[in-house]
């Protein structure tokens, strides 16, 4: 196994780590605390500060996953969850610098607002095609619980995270 090989599979065991981390622990705590953005603060984190450029798919591919396990707010989360990663990518390529908490901060909030704003598209076109309920307020307050959660782990987590990544770079990276 060569070392792209290596790569594809740590990558493929960290999506599905922090996948199984989201989704079967972070979704099964109460309100609000289930609204914590793990894969985007994630994401995020190994796009701006790490420059692995080619992870902007995991948030497509957790958006799949809501969409699939049917646990999100709106439908078609793969939808919202692409106009987010397109934001992430024109963000950090064009507006917020790479190595700053406070670039990454900016980066997840306009993230949200644009998956907020997006699912509130969808949810209201829905609405308009399906007669149910219009629950503006639960996506808006749950993109705003997202917000503050996501702050809160970028200021608690980014130390710990470069950390991991300092250990991992030279104890993985270094024998390849």
């Amino acid at each position: 196994i060569g070392p792209a090989m290596t790569r594809i599979f740590l990558h493929l065991l960290l999506l599905i780590l922090l996948f199984t981390l989201q989704v079967s622990f972070i979704q099964a705590l109460p309100y609000p605390l289930d609204r914590i953005p793990l894969v985007l603060v994630v994401t995020i984190y190994l796009y701006q500060y790490s420059n692995q450029t080619s992870i902007w798919w995991w948030l497509i591919s957790y958006g799949f996953v809501l969409d699939l396990l049917a646990i999100s707010v709106a439908p078609f989360e793969a939808l919202s969850y692409a106009f987010a990663a397109f934001t992430m990518v024109l963000l950090v390529g064009h507006v917020f610098t790479n190595r700053s908490i406070y670039g990454m901060a900016g980066t997840a909030l306009l993230c949200l607002v644009v998956l907020v704003l997006s699912e509130l598209t969808l949810v209201g076109t829905a609405h308009l095609f399906i007669s149910t309920r219009f629950s503006w307020q639960d996506v808006v307050f749950s993109g705003l619980w997202s917000m503050g959660f996501a702050c809160f782990l970028l200021l608690f987590i980014f130390p710990f995270l470069r950390r991991i990544r300092s250990f991992l770079s030279k104890r993985l990276l270094e024998r390849l």
